[in-house]
């Protein structure tokens, strides 16, 4: 009888040293480009707590690019911006500290671990650079006010135009880069072209889009060379037909599919303004604690039980916002990932 299945690389010794033992015969070979293994992801230690982020939604296919690494850093500050609060954050480094033993009593216990290490690390950073602590803002002139980022002296969430512009950047990035990991992936063949010429461009319309709001010319000129340049490359290798042939039909059904990408335009305008929603939900949450904190400061100027009336408003307000920001962070940041 014959077996055949599939298996990792590394367990070819083990794979020929029980062939050996057991005196059979054994022949390995890489799957060919019409095959489709299984999928084994392998990622260093430190970011492959994100691997179960990836598989959450599927596997990525065995010829396609493993984004594990990428979705660590980015999930991260994804969720960070969901929170938008460094005493959310600093909650979160305790309750990791008191489970930090736990999590090393199981197999995937310290990649987890190491996810959990970049979230909170990313949330606790984000929210000094916006300065929020349990929806307070930091004492004016203080080291923490320092740390605050301002934009055209404006906190960095009281000006909605340049937060938004900055969710509209990452998400401008993060396609981009999406599909030139895809270009890199598919440089035997043509088509790389076509997916280098989507990331050429998502950038060219957002340089065209900042030189609007900026009046910076050279933004433009830049802006619209790249976008002219990739809109060719869209329309000329989008295709899975033959480049070198002399059938005339061949390369109008290449030109074809190529025009049939028009549609998707739609598409990548709607899937990068859906990184609106990190500036959207940050803000949300900020403003709820605020909320809650003004609720609770009016009922304790009233004095006796509204002390304690005021501590229960706080304890219940912020453990519904935080569960919130949870949900949030990580439905909405698997989501954009």
């Amino acid at each position: 009888f014959a077996l055949q299945g599939w298996m990792p690389n590394a367990a070819a010794d083990d794979v020929r040293d029980l062939a050996q033992r057991n005196e059979l015969a054994v022949t390995m070979e890489p799957p060919g480009e019409d095959e489709d293994p299984p999928t084994l992801l392998h990622n260093p230690e430190r970011v492959a707590g994100a691997e179960g982020c990836v598989t959450f939604y599927i596997t990525p296919g065995y010829h396609t690019w493993d984004p594990t690494a990428i979705v660590f850093f980015s999930f991260s500050l994804f969720f960070a911006m969901i929170i938008s609060d460094a005493g959310y954050g600093m909650f979160m480094a305790v309750v990791l500290a008191i489970a930090w033993r736990k999590f090393g009593e199981y197999e995937a216990g310290p990649r987890i671990r190491n996810l959990l290490v970049g979230i909170v690390s990313a949330t606790i950073i984000y929210g000094v650079m916006v300065g929020s602590y349990f929806g307070l803002e930091p004492v004016a002139g203080s080291p923490l006010d320092w740390l605050r980022v301002r934009i055209g002296g404006t906190p960095m969430l009281d000006n909605q135009n340049a937060m938004m512009v900055i969710a509209v950047a990452i998400g401008v990035a993060h396609l981009s880069l999406a599909n030139l990991m895809s270009a890199f992936h598919t440089r035997r063949n043509l088509r790389w072209l076509g997916h280098l010429g989507w990331a050429m461009l998502m950038i060219g319309a957002f340089l065209i889009g900042s030189a609007m709001m900026a009046k910076i010319e050279l933004l433009h000129t830049i802006g619209v060379g790249l976008a002219s340049a990739g809109g060719i490359s869209i329309l000329l290798f989008s295709s899975d037909r033959p480049l070198l042939t002399f059938s005339p039909k061949t390369h109008a059904l290449r030109l074809v599919d190529g025009v049939m990408q028009a549609t998707n335009l739609s598409k990548a305008f709607g899937d990068v303004l859906s990184y609106l929603r990190l500036f959207a939900l940050g803000l949300a949450s900020a403003k709820l604690a605020i909320t809650f904190n003004d609720l609770a400061g009016s009922i304790y100027e009233k004095g006796g039980i509204g002390i304690l009336l005021a501590l229960v408003i706080l304890l219940v307000g912020h453990g519904i916002n935080f569960l919130l920001c949870l949900m949030g962070g990580v439905v909405h940041g698997l989501r954009l990932n």
